[in-house]
């Protein structure tokens, strides 16, 4: 029976979802190819088909993840026209940390990316996955014009991209000191109040 190449597009999200789950369980070294295989319920061939070699699949469900949080996470906040710098990053930040204690995929490519990547990839190929959120950040922030004396959009969006790094790797590390729910709604609008009201 021959595939569509729309069976084919499941099987590669699905391999790329089964080899986030993996890295983050079993570590560079642990997740083979079999294992993701496993994980994904397909042949280790299917997988061999999609992906050349193990740096490969995590470079590219790095990737993957990453962009497809960004994609829902940012038009989250395009959907609300006329929000406020303020309103637009406290929404961003609260996402992210609700997506951090909530969804297992979500704490899968934050652990991947934390624990799993240093050790695998160069610096640059480690960072990429990143690189589109300091300019969708930016978008976020309108201000008014330039204040020598306060930082700039993209210094504010290089500050916020520095605090959603420094939440993965607390939500991976220490996740006990993620805000909780009950405190969220405060830290959030003291971060974002210092961030752009300095």
């Amino acid at each position: 029976m021959r595939r569509t190449a729309e069976d084919a597009a499941k099987t590669r999200v699905a391999l790329l979802d089964a080899a986030l789950r993996a890295f983050e369980e079993k570590g560079w070294r642990g997740a083979t190819f079999e294992h993701v295989a496993e994980c994904a319920g397909v042949t280790r061939g299917a997988l061999n088909h999609h992906f050349r070699d193990k740096q490969t699949l995590l470079i590219e469900a790095l990737e993957w993840g990453w962009s497809d949080y960004g994609q829902r996470l940012f038009s989250q906040n395009n959907d609300s026209v006329g929000t406020s710098a303020h309103e637009a990053l406290k929404a961003l930040l609260a996402d992210f940390t609700r997506l951090l204690t909530r969804d297992e995929r979500f704490r899968a490519l934050a652990s991947t990316t934390v624990l799993v990547a240093p050790q695998a990839l160069e610096h640059s190929e480690r960072n990429s996955a990143l690189d589109e959120w300091h300019e969708r950040i930016e978008g976020l922030i309108s201000m008014p014009e330039r204040d020598t004396a306060r930082p700039g959009r993209r210094e504010i969006a290089s500050l916020v991209l520095v605090l959603l790094q420094g939440f993965t790797v607390t939500a991976v590390t220490r996740p006990q000191d993620i805000p909780q729910p009950d405190e969220l709604d405060t830290a959030l609008t003291a971060l974002v109040r210092g961030l752009l009201d300095s």
